[in-house]
């Protein structure tokens, strides 16, 4: 019998093989839709092999839409403008492990080749690092085996699958994010001052991965104010009022003092990484040189390296992505809004819809826990003289938890710019990359039928049949109640894809998991539009 982390690891590893070879039949079966959009260009005296060949056969369904900038700046670098729209981390990664696979496997492949089997790799690897990351947050956070384990499953084949096995920065944008607010939740390791000064690692690489990652910063700013307002200004007051020497009074406010340098100390680990990338940008735009770029490169209809041309480089804080996706791409202040764009916007409403739905229930449920931001003091005081009673009818998502207030509040944020400003259909794997909360909610509403192997009476039989003579651990027992005997000893097999849910809401949000992860990878490796 698997245990919940083994079962999670071994079907994050699953529904990737399944997304490879599922855009590999649908590749070679369903002609491409021409979808007029950026392809990198091809080195003339790039020599290819049968092996090349086969890999193209295998892999090529996943090098569609924006996979295409991804390998272009992990072959070539930032040859043009608009490829800074794409943060460098993800395609670095990607180059530097190709490098490994060229020099093991000589000439069979080339370097092209070996990037889409990088790109790949890594993506498997770093899903399965993910999808163990989130199980680990939603424990801490939600503190329930259950909804942690199916929440998890639910992201192995979350609507967006397809972008974090392509050529994308979603799984390592993931991973990221999900480190990082899980480094801002853990009570141990390298702290200082009451905050994780290690969790700026994950914030910064989350920052150039993808552009939404400054967002990230957020997790640490409000941790270290929670600490503040719940931990030090608590034990400050208490000290106050049971001293006897005045003369130390000063020192009390140490403290305050180490939790401003730790906090500091993190913001700057976090943006360092940043800076740098905006200011090799800078030299690579703004500065006037010879580009040297091949031939084949030299494309007049992009902006090229050294021309130092573009508007963004004179403004006061030169950076570069917000002119991109306006000049390139119209990203602006409803600028999306147009009647061509209807299917898009229903592609990307259930993910939408979902989150504004359940976390405007939440604040509505807990106006006064939200006022009081998620604290369980009053920041003017030890204690609320009138503590804060959740409401007896409160049924709906975070069940009245002030821990959810922050992710809460994070996810609206990037829910409401998602609607206001970038182009829709992004939207679904913007915020299936970025929140565990999608995640919790469908696992909150989610309920699970019962089978002929998940009752207490069967298991119990059935671990008395085997003669375990070990304890079974009890939060194994309740993920055994959830699926049941039989798919507790398969890697494979969970109830998102072995079970009927027992009503319509269940059901819709298994239908609309499975079916996007299906429909997406089919659409997305011919060039179809896809969220």
């Amino acid at each position: 019998m698997y245990s919940p982390r083994q079962k999670i690891l071994w079907f994050a590893f699953s529904t990737r093989i399944v997304v490879i070879f599922l855009q590999a039949i649908s590749n070679i079966v369903i002609p491409d839709h021409d979808a007029n959009v950026f392809i990198s260009p091809e080195d003339p005296s790039l020599r290819k092999t049968y092996a090349d060949t086969a890999v193209d056969n295998l892999l090529g369904g996943m090098k569609r839409w924006d996979a295409q900038y991804f390998i272009h700046i992990a072959q070539y670098g930032y040859t043009y403008e608009n490829c800074l729209a794409f943060y460098p981390l993800f395609p670095m990664v990607v180059r530097y492990v190709a490098y490994g696979l060229c020099s093991l496997l000589g000439t069979l492949l080339n370097f092209h080749s070996a990037l889409l089997i990088s790109a790949t790799i890594i993506n498997v690897l770093m899903f399965i690092k993910s999808a163990d990351v989130l199980h680990r947050l939603s424990l801490r956070v939600l503190r329930s085996e259950c909804k942690a384990y199916k929440c998890t499953i639910l992201y192995c084949i979350n609507p967006a699958s397809i972008f974090f096995t392509a050529p994308y920065s979603e799984t390592l944008f993931a991973w990221m994010s999900f480190y990082t607010m899980l480094k801002c939740t853990e009570n141990e390791s390298l702290r200082f001052a009451n905050i994780d000064i290690t969790s700026g690692m994950p914030a910064g690489f989350s920052m150039i991965t993808r552009s939404n990652g400054s967002v990230n910063l957020g997790f640490i700013l409000y941790t270290s104010f929670k600490n503040v307002i719940e931990r030090t200004l608590p034990e400050i007051v208490y000290k106050y009022k049971t001293l006897k020497h005045r003369i130390i009074l000063p020192f009390l406010l140490l403290p305050l003092f180490t939790s401003s340098v730790a906090l500091f100390l993190s913001v700057i680990i976090a943006l360092i990484p940043f800076l740098l990338v905006q200011t090799y940008n800078y030299f690579k735009f703004c500065v006037q040189n010879d580009h040297n770029l091949p031939e084949f490169l030299s494309n007049t209809e992009y902006v090229l390296p050294g021309s130092a041309e573009s508007p963004w480089c004179n403004n006061t804080i030169p950076l570069s992505y917000s002119y991109i996706q306006s000049h390139y791409w119209d990203v602006g202040f409803f600028n999306y809004y147009k009647l061509k764009q209807i299917p898009n916007f229903m592609l990307a409403s259930p993910s939408i819809f979902l989150i504004m739905y359940h976390c405007m229930s939440y604040i509505n449920n807990n106006i006064k826990l939200c006022l009081r931001l998620g604290l369980k003091y009053n920041i003017f005081g030890y204690s609320n003289k009138m503590p804060y009673r959740q409401k007896q009818y409160s049924k709906g998502f975070g069940a009245n938890d002030p821990t959810i207030f922050v992710y809460v509040v994070h996810v609206m944020f990037l829910t409401i710019f998602c609607i206001i400003f970038v182009h829709i259909q992004v939207s679904t794997r913007l915020l299936a990359s970025a929140s565990p909360v999608l995640y919790w909610i469908c696992s909150s509403r989610m309920n699970v039928g019962p089978t002929p192997t998940s009752d207490q009476n069967t298991i119990n039989e059935h671990f008395r049949r085997i003669g375990i003579g070990k304890r079974i651990p009890s939060h194994h027992l309740s993920i055994a109640n959830l699926e049941g005997v039989d798919n507790m000893y398969s890697k494979w097999k969970t109830f998102i894809i072995s079970r009927r849910m027992p009503d319509f809401q269940s059901r819709l949000i298994q239908y609309y998991f499975i079916g996007y992860f299906i429909i997406g990878t089919v659409f997305f490796s011919n060039f179809y539009p896809w969220t």
